[in-house]
C-alpha cells in the first residue's frame, strides 16, 4: 500500500509542478491571437487563408528558462525537431512531459522489482517515449512533402509557361496543393513577399524541410538564376528525376522483401524460443529469469541482440 501512495503523491507532484509552470498560457496566447484578428480585420486577405505574425520561437513560457534554453545547442535541435513535426508545444513543455514520464515509470517498475537497474530502463525508455513520437511525427510529414514535391514542381513549370513570374508559382503551389507542402510553400511566397531575397527565402525552406531532392531543387533554380536558362524545363527535369528515385527505391523494396523478412524473424526468434521454453518448462528456465547470473546472461544478450538488429537495418537500408 505504501509503494502505491507513493506512486500517487510523485505523480500529482509532478502533475502539480507542470500546471504551475505553464498556467497562463493559453490565456496569453488566445489574448494575442484576438489582437492579431482585431489588426487584421480590414486587410485586404480572405478569411478563410489564416495568417500567422507571431513566430513561435519560444523554448518555454518562463522568459529565465526560455533565455537559458536558447544557449543550449540540444535544445535548439528539439525546436526544429518540433516545427519539422509540424508540433505546438514549447521544448520546457516536451523536457517536462518526459521527465514526468520516466520518473513514473520508474517509480511503477519499483512496485514490481527492487533491481534500481530495470527501475533505470523503464525509467529511460518511457522518457524516451516523447522523443520517438517526434521523430516519428517529423518523418511522416517529411516523407508526405516529397511525396507531393514533383507534382509541385510541375505546377511551377506550368506556371512558368503560361508566363506567371516565379513567386506567383510559389503562390500557386500554397494554395493548390495539400499539406505539408501548402504551408512551408506560403511560408516561403510570403517571405520573399515581404522583402526577403528570394535566396534567403529559399535556403529557409530547405532549413525546415531538411530533404536532399528539395536542396537538389534549390541549388537549380539559383544556377539558373545566375546563369540564365529555361527554368521551366529544369523544374520538369528535377521533377522526372525524383520520380525516376521513387521508382527505384519501390523496385528495392520489392527486391529486399523477402531479406527484411528474415531479418525480422531472425530478431523475433530469440524472444520467441525463451517465452516458449519458459511456458513449456518454467523450471528449466527459472534459473534465466531468478538467478543473477541468469540476469548477466540477458543482459549480455540483449546488446547482443539489438547490435544485431541494427546491423542488419543499415545493411537493409539502401540509399538512392
Amino acid at each position: 500500500m505504501i509503494p502505491f501512495l507513493v506512486f500517487i503523491t510523485c505523480m500529482f507532484a509532478v502533475f502539480g509542478a507542470y500546471l504551475l509552470a505553464t498556467r497562463g498560457t493559453e490565456e496569453k496566447r488566445k489574448r494575442l491571437q484576438q489582437r492579431l484578428s482585431e489588426a487584421l480585420l480590414y486587410s485586404k486577405r480572405s478569411g478563410d487563408e489564416e495568417v500567422q505574425l507571431a513566430r513561435q520561437e519560444l523554448m518555454s513560457e518562463i522568459p529565465a528558462l526560455s533565455r537559458a534554453l536558447m544557449r543550449v545547442k540540444v535544445a535548439t535541435s528539439l525546436r526544429k525537431m518540433l516545427d519539422q513535426a509540424d508540433l505546438h508545444i514549447t521544448v520546457s513543455r516536451l523536457l517536462m512531459l518526459a521527465l514526468m514520464a520516466g520518473l513514473l515509470a520508474a517509480l511503477a517498475v519499483s512496485m514490481l522489482t527492487i533491481s534500481k537497474l530495470l527501475m533505470v530502463v523503464g525509467g529511460a525508455v518511457a522518457a524516451a517515449v516523447p522523443f520517438l513520437h517526434i521523430m516519428y511525427k517529423r518523418k511522416k510529414r517529411l516523407n508526405a512533402f516529397l511525396e507531393h514535391l514533383p507534382d509541385a514542381l510541375e505546377l511551377m513549370a506550368r506556371a512558368l509557361q503560361a508566363g506567371h513570374a516565379f513567386a506567383e508559382s510559389l503562390h500557386m503551389v500554397s494554395t493548390e496543393m495539400p499539406e505539408p507542402i501548402a504551408t512551408e510553400f506560403r511560408k516561403t511566397y510570403e517571405e520573399q513577399n515581404l522583402g526577403l531575397s528570394l535566396k534567403l527565402a529559399l535556403e529557409n525552406l530547405s532549413e525546415r524541410v531538411p530533404l536532399l531532392d528539395l536542396r537538389f531543387c534549390i541549388t537549380a533554380i539559383m544556377i539558373q538564376r545566375e546563369t540564365g536558362g529555361n527554368l521551366a524545363e529544369i523544374l520538369e527535369k528535377v521533377s522526372h528525376t525524383i520520380r525516376e528515385r521513387f521508382r527505384i527505391l519501390e523496385d528495392l523494396n520489392t527486391l529486399t522483401t523477402s531479406s527484411r523478412m528474415s531479418a525480422w524473424i531472425l530478431c523475433a526468434l530469440p524472444l520467441f524460443v525463451a517465452l516458449a521454453v519458459t511456458f513449456m518448462n518454467p523450471d528449466y528456465m527459472s534459473v534465466l529469469w531468478k538467478d543473477p547470473r541468469g540476469h548477466n546472461l540477458l543482459y549480455a544478450a540483449g546488446f547482443m541482440q539489438l547490435t544485431g538488429m541494427l546491423i542488419i537495418r543499415k545493411i537493409l537500408k539502401i540509399k538512392i
